[in-house]
């Protein structure tokens, strides 16, 4: 695959974590695992939320994904993904073309296994075989994207990535209130473009106190922080981190997590973080589901139904 300029891809590979349980939707993923809720996406056609995150990926130029599942997940996704279909759907020339794409995605699939969760840093530690060397996009397994601009925000953060030949995270803007929940970063506005930012520091859900003292950042209104907007390309420096961080147990609230590895990432080899010209929609619990499914529909054709 070639990127939208005709080049080869600097990124080949992608790594989606999925393993988590889904206790926050069930009964639900009782009956369905997470990562095959649908939603209708922008184009109008009904696709689960891992098709949507590959999608993501694909537009950026990735051209084999690794999901990091438990085992009992791996059955049913690549059984969606085989492009195995009724004969009565084949019939119809739009329905064969979207099994079709299914055999497509399919095809670039690879499955490592997450028996017991023990962290975010942990799950793609997971992939360090399919990783081989190369350099990484990371996607979480829970949320989706749309774009502000005609470039996909993978591409976008793919774009800065080629400028700067350094490791980048996608950042957004989150409010004090919300600290418990994200990645937040430290660092400074570079001179390129102001939507870019060297970065000095990475703390996975700080307290206010030590947000306030260490990680505010110029030029970011008060109250507000620069936090993880979910999609991160890193280099293979990660997992020699993540390898022994997982050999010492080097844990935060009790678990691997990738942005300790990233912190470690920043002192040897530097990182920038990015601004990203996008919206990010949680899928993780109920009213962010909901709200996810109401915002891709307002972006989509059946926007009339919705307003």
């Amino acid at each position: 695959m070639k990127t939208e300029n005709g080049a080869e891809p600097i990124i080949k590979k992608a790594v989606i974590p999925i393993a988590g349980y889904g206790t926050r939707l069930f009964p639900a993923t009782k009956a369905v695992p997470k990562a095959l809720f649908p939603i209708i996406a922008q184009d109008g056609i009904a696709k689960p939320i891992i098709q949507l995150i590959i999608e993501e990926a694909l537009t950026a130029g990735v051209e084999e994904v690794c999901l990091v599942a438990q085992p009992q997940q791996v059955e049913p996704i690549a059984t969606y993904f085989s492009g195995t279909v009724a004969d009565a759907i084949r019939e119809k020339a739009e329905l064969a073309a979207q099994a079709e794409r299914l055999a497509e995605i399919g095809g670039r699939l690879h499955f490592a296994i997450q028996a017991e969760p023990e962290g975010f840093g942990h799950a793609i530690y997971c992939a360090r075989d399919f990783a081989a060397g190369e350099p990484v996009m990371i996607l979480l397994g829970d949320h989706l994207y749309i774009s502000e601009s005609g470039v996909s925000c993978a591409k976008q953060l793919v774009d800065v990535y080629t400028q700067v030949g350094q490791s980048v995270t996608s950042l957004d803007l989150c409010h004090e209130s919300e600290l418990s929940l994200n990645g937040i970063v430290h660092g400074n506005p570079s001179t390129e473009s102001p939507n870019l930012f060297t970065l000095a520091q990475i703390s996975e859900k700080p307290t206010v106190e030590f947000a306030r003292e260490h990680l505010r950042v110029e030029g970011i209104p008060e109250g507000q922080y620069l936090c993880n907007f979910g999609i991160d390309l890193l280099n293979p420096l990660l997992f020699d981190i993540l390898d022994y961080n997982y050999r010492h147990q080097i844990v935060t609230h009790g678990e691997i997590q990738l942005r300790d590895a990233m912190s470690e990432m920043i002192k040897q080899e530097g990182m920038y973080g990015y601004r990203v010209a996008g919206k990010r929609y949680d899928t993780g619990n109920p009213q962010e589901l909901l709200r996810t499914v109401n915002a891709f529909g307002l972006q989509g054709p059946y926007r009339s139904v919705l307003v």
